[in-house]
């Protein structure tokens, strides 16, 4: 049998976080993943914070307990402004997901709107010391107990959060997940105006591209 046709029978449990009253935000997330068989999806009711980062951060924990019951191995944590872009693929994402897994990764990320540094690991998985953006993450089962053991503040971020707790942490690229510009946010106040966050992954994108091109130069021997 094929590594192909084994992926077949491989479903990851996919937690996707919505406000109920965010119906637009509801309707498109669940678009996203219509027909993708490889997700086993399950609608998680936000938790509601007058600050939305500590709000996110509940949702998350909730999760993770949810996860925990399930003795779940490894999860997906979606936001539902999540989008998948045209580099998505069942293959890839799995293959990815089991490597990364055999590396001893806590979190790997399906895309992210700013890092601070990178280094390739392999051509399309990048370590990265810190990163902007939780609309995709890939949580494994070791890390559960370290985000339900973690003091969160009203002065914390998920993505800030999750960067300082461990370093061991990928991102993909190209990336399989952006944020789709709803010209809001609830848990970030910056993103509020309708283009600033397409522009933050593009630029990031950007920067990915540039150390992918010195990878392969350096890897080819010139």
């Amino acid at each position: 049998m094929s590594q192909i046709d084994t992926y077949d029978d491989i479903t990851i449990p996919t937690y996707i976080i919505n406000l109920k009253e965010r119906v637009d935000r509801l309707t498109h997330i669940k678009k996203q993943f219509d027909g993708k068989r490889e997700f086993d999806v399950t609608l998680v009711e936000a938790c509601k914070h007058e600050i939305g980062a500590v709000g996110l951060w509940q949702s998350i924990v909730k999760i993770v307990k949810l996860a925990m019951a399930n003795d779940e191995d490894v999860i997906i944590i979606c936001e539902d402004d999540h989008e998948f872009t045209a580099s998505y693929s069942k293959q890839f994402l799995l293959e990815n997901i089991i490597d990364a897994h055999d590396q001893g990764i806590n979190i790997l990320s399906g895309g992210v709107s700013g890092f601070n540094l990178a280094v390739p690991i392999t051509e399309n998985r990048y370590w990265i010391n810190s990163f902007w953006g939780t609309q995709f993450l890939v949580i494994y089962k070791k890390f559960f107990q370290t985000i339900l053991d973690e003091k969160f503040t009203n002065e914390d971020t998920a993505d800030g959060k999750f960067s300082e707790m461990t370093s061991n942490k990928m991102t993909l690229y190209p990336f399989i997940s952006i944020q789709k510009d709803f010209g809001y946010s609830d848990v970030t106040k910056s993103n509020q105006a309708f283009g600033n966050v397409a522009k933050l992954f593009e630029d990031t994108a950007k920067r990915f591209e540039i150390i992918m091109t010195v990878y392969h130069r350096y890897r080819s021997g010139f």
